[in-house]
């Protein structure tokens, strides 16, 4: 019994575990699952996105389900359910498209870090207007050619403007 115990406390829960309670928390809904982090101790912290908007209502609802459906007394855990963010980098096809037409930030490193538009994407590459360059009274300024970058090699994320 106190061998069964042990082991028992070794077993971690698991990616795959957590990734398809969060598919089923959020079927029917405009809501996606990003990202899932089990770190050790069973620290695991669930990134979402949603194709409109995502409040802190969506993320109480997600961890409760997925609460609901695990054990803590077999198993103790610490659970985050947090939205993806404008800090984090689009990763995801369904991110990208959200953003087709917005100001995103850009950085990679051939070209270090540039702003525009994200004109298109698909699964090699993506598609970027650059911002137009401060225009002077003296000459007039020619709009930038899109910029067609490898999408492997891009960070994509949305542009913060003030």
């Amino acid at each position: 019994m106190i061998e069964e115990l042990e082991i028992e406390s070794l077993e971690m829960i698991t990616k795959e575990q957590i990734a398809t309670l969060c598919e089923e928390a959020l079927a029917g809904s405009d809501r996606f699952l990003v990202e899932v982090k089990v770190k050790p101790n069973n620290v695991i912290e669930v990134y979402v996105d949603s194709d409109t908007a995502i409040n802190i209502d969506n993320c109480v609802e997600i961890s409760r389900f997925i609460e609901g459906k695990l054990d803590r007394d077999v198993e103790d855990f610490e659970l985050s359910v947090l939205s993806w963010g404008l800090s984090g980098a689009l990763k995801m096809d369904r991110q990208l498209q959200k953003y087709v037409g917005k100001d995103v930030d850009v950085k990679t490193k051939e070209m270090g870090r540039l702003q525009g538009k994200l004109v298109s994407f698909d699964a090699e590459k993506v598609e970027i207007a650059p911002a137009p360059k401060k225009t002077s009274k003296k000459k007039p300024v020619e709009e930038p050619a899109n910029i067609v970058i490898e999408r492997k090699k891009a960070e994509v994320k949305p542009a913060i403007i003030f």
